[in-house]
């Protein structure tokens, strides 16, 4: 989602629940309101604009069925995501009756909620957005119908002019009846280009046909030109005896006299109007420019009224290709047919020969190829992009570097990356068309959308708008995609993990059985309290460790207490003792001058430190010279506008290669021989469940830092 920050209103009867939502939420850029009176909340609903409504559904006096009709009522474009820990067929149904977006149980996942949240608001976003271009196209329609009652009431060559809305047609028949009007043999309609720059001839009678081509008046040039320029109309009685204008005109008319009148909306000046060589040589008069000039006024308003009908059928085939699109994409089984439904319809739209989508990497910082469709376009004289390759991802851009570029600028954008895509020392080859379109969600670059054609001509700024409301909806269905795929995965692992659990305790119980019974039976050996204490209490961990791989598919609130966050971290070292000494790795600690006391939950926090401990001392090959440094400060991480605990695990060990950076928090993704991949991706969920974040820096052969942001 770009732009403001989203209002979302929090109704629970559980200040602890609001308390934690509120803190969630704004921490992911949004701006919340919290209630725990239902009926408090209809009313902030009526009074206060809110984009999205998220309400317990069993609450005293007005509950959460109630809150999700006062809504719809107030705007049928509001979001409501109810939550219940009572679930039940009956609420379900009437739920989605009543209009409700989602339906989530309690206790909630964040990142489940985040998720919703997220396509709710994008729902919103997108429902709004086509209301409003619906009410403009009533609107453009309005205006039109307005109008042509007024063309209608002008003269009989207003009528004729106003039941054509052809462009072609229309300009062809403004020369005949302006020359009908004024009695002349030679007749021009110049229109002013685009930029404003020059005028060409888009309708003639009487003319060569080999000057009307070829014709490129600046604005500001010659009789038309001046008219043009000056916005007032001119007649001229004899070209040769005008300074201004007869070298010019000598060679296109042979009447001296000649009229030219400003084809005029407003203040906005189109084109212009010629008119020359008046039947039976008589020379043009004042009548004549001021039934010209009329003329004129009547044609420019028809012409402005053609180019806006056909923009305004322009847009309704464009809503409809959108609303098409949206209803195809909602359906599609997979993220390649997702891709080849963009393609198809932005086909539609503007002129499309080839699509190249990358997925940005923030972490290596390097585009990854994610699709292709089209074909093959050579895009200069010794070089083409290979669509083939980037199939099958055998493409990566490593050296992409963003900084200095404003990823909004399309015009940057696509320079700087047509040199990175392309192989090329000039760019861009003339007859191609190439575009790099960002997309940002939460104002984080997420894909690279590129474009191209064998067309000459740039794409307007409406396309580009177009393509990238097209890319963007289809790029938070590639995100859900993802989301569901790691979801599937970690049901079927949880399924697994569930049943290995239940017989993973048993013998962890008896071990501490034996542990106590050796204590009673040798309390000479149980009066060593280390021994037996640690013994104990890694036992207790171990079963924490079980319950832990339990949530790993099944998260859960977490409880927290304020601890001393350094204490937490020596307890982790200190378990990891005998490893550090066994490779003879250097341990040690700095932390800067401020408190260190924040909610976390103990054996998590701890789970993170051995694991980030545990993979630093496997980096570290054996024989070298190891250390693993923790430095703590106030940090604030680059994406995030609040400070920080910043604890910060350096090691000397050799590193993470660059290709595999993107990929070293995959759930069940490792490179070790032994590994399960499920540690840094414990690492990863532990610290998001406490509100905080995470980055990691390396270079191969050199060592890793892991940064861990901790909210104050």
């Amino acid at each position: 989602m770009t732009g403001e920050s989203k209002n979302i209103l929090v109704i629970d009867d559980e200040l602890r629940m609001c308390n934690s939502l509120e803190q969630l939420l704004t921490t992911s850029g949004y701006t919340v309101t919290t209630t725990q009176s239902g009926k408090e909340a209809v009313e902030k609903i009526k009074n206060e604009p809110f984009d999205l409504i998220l309400t317990d559904i069993k609450m005293p006096e007005v509950g959460g069925m109630d809150i999700l009709r006062a809504a719809r009522e107030v705007d049928p474009e509001l979001i409501v995501i109810l939550m219940t820990g009572y679930a039940s067929l009956e609420t379900a149904l009437d739920a989605i009756k009543n209009g409700a977006f989602e339906y989530l149980l309690k206790p909630v996942e964040f990142t489940q909620l985040e998720i919703s949240v997220r396509r709710g608001l994008e729902k919103r976003e997108i429902s709004l957005y086509n209301k409003r271009l619906l009410e403009d196209l009533k609107e453009a329609y309005h205006n039109l119908n307005n109008r042509l009652l007024e063309i209608n009431a002008l003269y009989e060559a207003g009528k004729s002019l106003g039941s054509t809305f052809n462009h072609t047609e229309l300009l062809h028949k403004i020369v005949t009846l302006a020359a009908g009007v004024t009695q002349a043999e030679i007749g021009s309609v110049m229109l002013i280009n685009e930029t404003g720059e020059f005028m060409t001839i888009e309708a003639s009678i009487g003319l060569d046909r080999n000057l009307t081509e070829t014709v490129h008046l600046p604005v500001g040039s010659s009789i038309a030109g001046f008219v043009a320029q000056s916005g007032q109309p001119l007649i001229v009685d004899d070209v040769e005896k005008d300074d201004r204008f007869k070298r010019i005109n000598k060679e296109r008319y042979s009447s001296a006299s000649l009229l030219c009148a400003p084809l005029k909306v407003t203040e906005r000046i189109l084109g212009v109007i010629n008119m020359a060589n008046k039947k039976e040589g008589e020379k043009f008069n004042e009548h004549d420019l001021k039934l010209l000039t009329t003329f004129a006024a009547q044609a420019a308003v028809a012409i402005d009224d053609a180019r806006q009908f056909e923009n305004n059928r322009q847009k309704l085939r464009e809503f409809s290709l959108l609303f098409e699109i949206s209803q195809k994409l909602s359906a599609v089984g997979s993220v390649s047919a997702m891709r080849k439904v963009v393609f198809e319809y932005l086909r539609k739209l503007m002129p499309i020969d080839f699509a190249l989508w990358f997925e940005w990497e923030p972490v290596a910082q390097h585009l990854r190829p994610v699709g292709a469709v089209g074909t093959d376009i050579p895009m200069t004289d010794s070089g083409t992009i290979n669509l083939d390759l980037i199939k099958r991802e055998e493409i990566t851009i490593e050296d992409i570097d963003f900084s200095g570029i404003d990823i909004n600028d399309i015009s940057a954008l696509t320079s700087y990356l047509s040199k990175k895509i392309v192989d090329c020392h000039a760019y861009p080859r003339p007859g191609i068309n190439f575009t790099a379109l960002p997309v940002l969600q939460e104002k984080e670059l997420k894909h690279i959308y590129c474009i191209g054609s064998r067309s000459e001509r740039r794409y307007s700024e409406q396309e580009i708008s177009l393509a990238r409301l097209v890319i963007s909806h289809a790029s938070g269905l590639y995100e859900r995609e993802k989301a569901l795929l790691n979801a599937t995965r970690l049901l079927t692992m949880g399924n697994m993990i569930s049943e290995i659990s239940h017989d993973l305790r048993k013998p962890l119980t008896n071990l501490k059985g034996w542990v106590q019974i050796l204590c009673e039976k040798w309390p000479e050996v149980g009066k060593d309290a280390r021994f037996f204490g640690m013994a104990e209490e890694e036992i207790q961990r171990l079963n924490e460790l079980v319950r832990e791989l339990v949530d790993f598919s099944k998260p859960h609130k977490y409880e927290t207490e304020i601890r001393d966050l350094r204490k937490v971290i020596a307890r982790a070292a200190e378990l990891l003792g005998p490893e550090f000494r066994k490779k003879e790795i250097t341990f040690t600690e700095d932390y800067d001058n401020c408190n260190w006391d924040i909610p976390i939950n103990k054996n998590q926090i701890l789970e993170i430190f051995l694991n980030l401990f545990i993979n630093a001392v496997d980096a570290i090959d054996d024989g070298k010279k190891g250390s693993i440094h923790i430095h703590g400060e106030i940090g604030r991480p680059d994406f995030k506008k609040a400070d920080y605990l910043a604890v910060t695990v350096s090691d000397n060990g050799h590193g993470i290669k660059k290709e595999n950076l993107p990929r070293i928090f995959d759930r069940y993704y490792t490179t070790k021989d032994t590994g399960t991949g499920l540690g840094l991706s414990v690492v990863e969920r532990i610290i998001a469940a406490h509100g905080g974040t995470l980055k990691v820096e390396s270079e191969y052969g050199q060592g890793t830092n892991f940064t861990l942001y901790f909210p104050i």
